[in-house]
C-alpha cells in the first residue's frame, strides 16, 4: 500500500458514516430480504456460452476485435437493455449465477474486455492500458447503436475500475452507470510487476503458471474466490496479461475520482482477500454524485447479488433512478 493510499484510507469518509449503524451494517431484517430475494432467484437455466438465445458478436476496436455474448430474450420483463463489463479475470464460467438471474428477463451484452483470451488484436500494435479499455467501451456502445437509447451500464471489479477510468477521461457515457466492487488499483503485487515481469520473455511467464497461480491465492480462503483465481491463472493469454499488467501497475482511482460529475451507483456486499469491502464506500464518497449501495451477502452469493441488482435496474428507466426495491439499501455517504 502506498504512502499516499494509506494516509487516504484512514481519513473519515463524512461525518454521517460516525452515525450508530456502520456503512458496512445492515439490519438483521434487511440482510433476511436480501437473503430471500437472491433466493427467488434460484433456478435451471442452460450455460449462456451455449444457449440458444445467445448471440456472439465482434465489435471492431483500435488494432483488433472485442468478442461480445448478446443474450435476448424473446419477451425481456426489462425496459432497457444492459451493457455488462466483467473483471479482469472473469471467465464465462465465474459468471454462471449472474446469467441465472437475468436469463430470458433482460437484453444483455457482456463485453469481454482485451486482455481476455477471445480478444482478436494485432499483438505489435495493441494497447492494454486502461485509457484503451475505456474507449474500447466506447466504441462497443456505438457499434451496438446504444449511445442514443436509454440502457444500463455495469462494471465489476477491473471491468468497474474500467468504467470510472472513462468516466474521469470523459471517453464513457451512459444513461445510468453502476460500479460493483471497482477495484481502485491492481491487486496482484507491485513489486512482482516492477521488478519482474518486465524481464520475462512470454514464454517464460506461461511456464510460471504454477508460480503465478500461488502468489495470487496465498492468504485467500474462501473457495469460491479460490476458484475464480484458478480460473483467472488457467485462461490468462500471457503476451496480453504481461502488457495489460506494465501498463497499470501505477493506476489508483483513490484521489482521481472527485471530478466525476456523473451520478454512479456503487454496489457492494461481500467481501474476501482481493475485494476489501472498506474501499468501496470511500469510492463512493469521493465522487460527489454517487450513491453507495450495500447488500450484505455470503461470499458465494457475489455474482447472483450482481444479477440482482442488474435485473431490478434494467427493470425502470434511467428518469425512474434508483429501483424501489433497493432503495432500502442505499447508505447515505453525502450531505
Amino acid at each position: 500500500m502506498s504512502v499516499f493510499e494509506k494516509k487516504y484510507m484512514e481519513k473519515p469518509i463524512d461525518e454521517t458514516l460516525q452515525k450508530e449503524q456502520s456503512v458496512l451494517d445492515i439490519t438483521p431484517e434487511l440482510e433476511q430480504q436480501v437473503h430471500e430475494m437472491l433466493t427467488a432467484t434460484e433456478r435451471n437455466v442452460p450455460d449462456f456460452w451455449e444457449s440458444s438465445t445467445t448471440e456472439i458478436l465482434y465489435a471492431p476496436v483500435d488494432d483488433g476485435e472485442i468478442r461480445i455474448y448478446h443474450f435476448r430474450p424473446a419477451n425481456p420483463i426489462s425496459k432497457r437493455p444492459l451493457v455488462f463489463v466483467p473483471g479482469w479475470g472473469g471467465t464465462e464460467m465465474g459468471y454462471v449465477d449472474f446469467y441465472e438471474v437475468i436469463h430470458d428477463k433482460v437484453e444483455c451484452y457482456y463485453v469481454e474486455t482485451r486482455e481476455k483470451r477471445s480478444s482478436k488484436l494485432d499483438r505489435k500494435k495493441a494497447k492494454l492500458d486502461m485509457s484503451q479499455k475505456a474507449k474500447d467501451i466506447r466504441d462497443v456502445i456505438n457499434f451496438l447503436e446504444l449511445d442514443k437509447d436509454d440502457f444500463v451500464l455495469f462494471g465489476t471489479c477491473w471491468g468497474g475500475a474500467i468504467v470510472l477510468h472513462g468516466l474521469i477521461d470523459g471517453t464513457i457515457d451512459a444513461p445510468t452507470v453502476i460500479i460493483h466492487d471497482p477495484m481502485h488499483t491492481l491487486w496482484f503485487p507491485k513489486w512482482f510487476l516492477r521488478y519482474v515481469t518486465p524481464f520475462l520473455p512470454v514464454f517464460a511467464i506461461r511456464m510460471m503458471k504454477p508460480v503465478l497461480r500461488r502468489l495470487q491465492m496465498r492468504g485467500m480462503n474462501e473457495k469460491i474466490q479460490r476458484k475464480r483465481a484458478e480460473n483467472f491463472i488457467a485462461n490468462a493469454e500471457p503476451w496480453k496479461w504481461k502488457k495489460a499488467a506494465e501498463s497499470v501497475r501505477d493506476f489508483e482511482l483513490f484521489g482521481n475520482i472527485s471530478g466525476i460529475t456523473k451520478e454512479v451507483f456503487v454496489i457492494n456486499g461481500t467481501q474476501d482477500k482481493v475485494h476489501d469491502q472498506i474501499t468501496y464506500p470511500k469510492i463512493a464518497a469521493e465522487m460527489p454524485f454517487s450513491r453507495f449501495i450495500f447488500m450484505k451477502t455470503d461470499e458465494s452469493k457475489r455474482e447472483r447479488l450482481m444479477g440482482l441488482v442488474t435485473l431490478e435496474f434494467s427493470k425502470v428507466t434511467v428518469n425512474d433512478g434508483l429501483p424501489p426495491s433497493l432503495r432500502d439499501f442505499e447508505k447515505k455517504l453525502h450531505r
